[in-house]
């Protein structure tokens, strides 16, 4: 069934997302939950994110060596940017955001990735 959206599978992925989002979690269980209603965890996470370095891994075993990495050498440092993330939220947890809206990102055709590499 085509739909006319054309679908991208991502061959690439940033190991801190869900290191990140699973600390956001355990640190939204320690907040009184008349608080945590009004936080956006994605807010938190996107802060976080902001502020440490992407590992990417485009492989399994690339994974599993950025999952390492992660946890040994940034693992403080993922707490104390969810923790400052949570900080800078609820200094403001009312205020208006509109959602980023779904897209749907057409992947690169392999001759267009020729040229654009060639620079």
């Amino acid at each position: 069934m085509d739909t006319g959206q054309t679908e991208r599978i991502i061959k690439y992925r940033n190991v801190l997302e869900s290191l990140v989002a699973q600390e956001t979690c355990r640190q939204l269980m320690n907040l009184p939950p008349k608080l945590v209603k009004y936080i956006n965890p994605a807010q938190v996470i996107a802060y976080a994110l902001n502020r440490l370095p992407p590992l990417y891994a485009t492989s399994f075993e690339g994974w599993q060596r950025q999952q390492k990495r992660a946890t040994e050498e940034l693992g403080t440092q993922i707490t104390s940017a969810v923790r400052q993330g949570l900080a800078a939220v609820q200094r403001d947890p009312l205020k208006r955001v509109t959602p980023l809206p779904l897209i749907v990102v057409e992947e690169i055709k392999p001759q267009e990735m020729q040229t654009l590499l060639k620079c």
